[in-house]
């Protein structure tokens, strides 16, 4: 072939999205990328996270802080387990013709109808009922029912796979009817609640138990690593925007001060580590390696995903903190200190998972970067439930308010020096005990 018809054929399938076969992508394909709709259709997400976190903060500004990590985990999962579903269809049938684009663009419109629900949600939440409601239902729906289409589209253009797409495509519908029954039919919270957590569970085992007793779909790991690290800094994003909002409001307000600088510093350095500590997982080049792993390491990613977007939240609170006087350092600890933590506890759990590794060495590391959240949350105890921060408290009230938020992004810090020490030569110990476990 010459370098022109080279050309000629890479823009025939680059502008011409007439319908395509849907036999399945190469699962063994090294160094497959994202493609451009794939990160169109992540944009959305920014919406919905950032519509997430704006309404836990509000809510734990307002004291109903049980009632919003409910909603907030609720709107997490429903918004990353569609995400999921997406990434994991589009990575074994995604051919990017005009039907597959359509479709996707759908999903894209669910996601903004499912953020439009998610302040209702929470209110609901806050006034003891259910934090599912009917918008965010047909959000939901509306991102589930075109995948449903593709998958019966994957049975019968992919005879090879076909039971496991129609597995795929009943599963869904099944959910879906569930989804709205528990809108429709109007029983006790308790219920209610019971209902959408079964659900949820459904959902997430029903795919490994069709794919296990079924065979799997062509996914890609590598392909699979790179739309997860690409979701990782989506929600990077909203604590950058989180920060740069929060830091806007509090300045135009009352002018910088110091509190507004630590938190815009702390904010910042905060994403930048927690980007860092991430990205020292070696996702890609072990899923590639060993791709029977991505399952369970897909699923230590919803964690992942709601605790980041929750420090974007927990930063809101503290500049809230500072320009109100009715919040309490306590508030402000527990509020940034818990999904930090999170967010390090889940990073070391994905890496266990991926590595399928569990090493005593490992541990040290781990205790010491939680010891500043620790220090940060003894801070918020010793002032007490009912202390006020800001600048309608004591001077000192203030200065506890920056330890606090300079102690946390320090817990961030060491983690990723410590990883930069630790992770790496612990990660060549485990590949080289698996590679000579190897028969031959």
């Amino acid at each position: 072939m010459t370098d022109t018809d080279a050309v000629k054929s890479q823009l025939r399938d680059d502008l011409r999205h007439r319908l395509r076969p849907m036999r399945g992508r190469d699962p063994d394909e090294r160094g497959r990328s994202a493609t451009p709709l794939e990160l169109f259709y992540d944009l959305t997400y920014v919406v919905a996270f950032g519509a997430a976190a704006a309404q836990l903060a509000h809510h734990v500004i307002d004291g109903e802080v049980g009632p919003a990590i409910g909603a907030f985990a609720f709107a997490i999962w429903a918004v990353s387990w569609a995400w999921m579903n997406f990434t994991w269809f589009a990575s074994a049938y995604g051919n990017d013709d005009a039907l597959f684009r359509i479709a996707t663009i759908v999903q894209m419109i669910g996601v903004v109808i499912l953020a439009l629900g998610l302040p209702v949600s929470f209110d609901a939440a806050a006034e003891g009922h259910s934090p599912n409601n009917a918008l965010m239902v047909v959000g939901y729906v509306i991102m589930r029912v075109p995948l449903i289409g593709l998958w019966l589209r994957a049975a019968q253009e992919d005879p090879a796979h076909r039971r496991t797409a129609v597995a795929y495509a009943i599963i869904i519908a099944i959910a879906q009817v569930g989804w709205v029954l528990t809108t429709v039919v109007h029983l006790p919270v308790g219920v209610t609640v019971g209902a959408l957590v079964a659900l949820a569970l459904a959902e997430m085992v029903a795919p490994v138990v069709a794919e296990r007793r079924l065979g799997p779909v062509p996914w890609n790991a590598g392909h699979i690593a790179e739309r997860f690290a690409l979701l990782t800094l989506i929600c990077l994003g909203e604590v950058v925007a989180a920060t740069t909002g929060a830091v806007a409001t509090l300045t135009g307000a009352q002018g910088w001060s110091v509190a507004a600088a630590v938190i815009a510093a702390s904010g910042l350095l905060l994403a930048a580590a927690l980007w860092w500590a991430y990205f020292l997982i070696p996702s890609r080049a072990i899923l590639e390696e060993w791709p029977g792993r991505t399952v369970a390491w897909r699923y230590a990613h919803l964690p992942i995903f709601g605790a980041i977007v929750a420090v974007g939240a927990g930063l809101e609170v503290a500049a809230a903190a500072v320009e109100e006087a009715d919040l309490s350092l306590l508030t402000v600890s527990l509020a940034l200190v818990v999904p930090v933590g999170a967010v390090i506890v889940t990073i070391f759990a994905t890496w266990s998972v991926l590595m399928h590794s569990y090493d005593l060495t490992h541990v040290p590391l781990f205790l010491l970067s939680l010891v500043p959240l620790a220090a940060a949350l003894a801070v918020g105890l010793a002032a007490g439930p009912d202390d006020p921060v800001g600048f309608h408290g004591s001077p000192g009230d203030t200065t506890a308010l920056v330890a606090v938020i300079a102690l946390v992004m320090l817990s961030a810090v060491v983690e990723v020096v410590g990883h930069e020490k630790v992770g790496y030569p612990h990660t060549i110990r485990v590949i080289e005990a698996k590679a000579s476990a190897r028969p031959g």
